[in-house]
């Protein structure tokens, strides 16, 4: 009873998620989800997450991005920059979500990250400006995020990983719809 008690302490923003997809071979470390930026009349919502995946030929790295809105217009991302910089963005699904108290339109996706930019976000945090169709998201993932995740990583034990089908497209070193989860 005390182990359950204590349990419940235990900050849900900390938690690392880790899964494994036997079929592709693929383990997924990530965080949940955080809220980095809210408009100021509480319509328009983004939240991020750092994620890596690794596989039969590696790691990839990226960012999970739920942007969101409170009204009938559903977001549509047509860029994601940090600083000067033009991110490489796949939405993968836009949908209704988060619906507690009446549903909220949804675009996900992923940012793609190289390594280096991984670690350097893992010292200084992501600023992210999304450029969309029904308007503008501005706000950090938190370094503290994208070092978890590391950290997790490095700590956790090596999957035997499952060899890819025969003749199967494994898209190495890149994030895209099949190796990332859906948010």
């Amino acid at each position: 009873m005390l182990i359950l008690f204590l349990s419940a302490c235990i900050p849900v923003r900390d938690e690392i998620l880790l899964s494994h997809d036997d079929w592709r071979g693929t383990t997924t470390v990530t965080v949940n989800e955080r809220e980095v930026f809210r408009s100021d009349d509480g319509d328009g919502l983004m939240t991020a997450r750092p994620v890596i995946t690794r596989g039969p030929d590696g790691r990839a790295f990226g960012v999970l991005l739920n942007v969101r809105r409170r009204d009938a217009n559903e977001p549509r991302i047509d860029r994601v920059t940090s600083g000067r910089q033009v991110l490489t963005y796949t939405a993968h699904d836009r949908l209704l979500t988060h619906c507690i108290d009446g549903c909220q339109p949804a675009e996900v996706g992923v940012i793609t990250l190289t390594e280096a930019a991984f670690h350097i976000a893992a010292q200084s945090g992501l600023p992210l400006r999304v450029w969309g169709q029904r308007g503008r998201y501005e706000g950090t993932v938190p370094a503290e995020a994208f070092l978890r995740v590391l950290a997790a990583v490095n700590a956790a034990p090596k999957h035997a990983v499952a060899q890819p089908r025969s003749g199967a497209d494994t898209g190495a070193g890149r994030l895209g719809d099949r190796d990332m989860p859906k948010p």
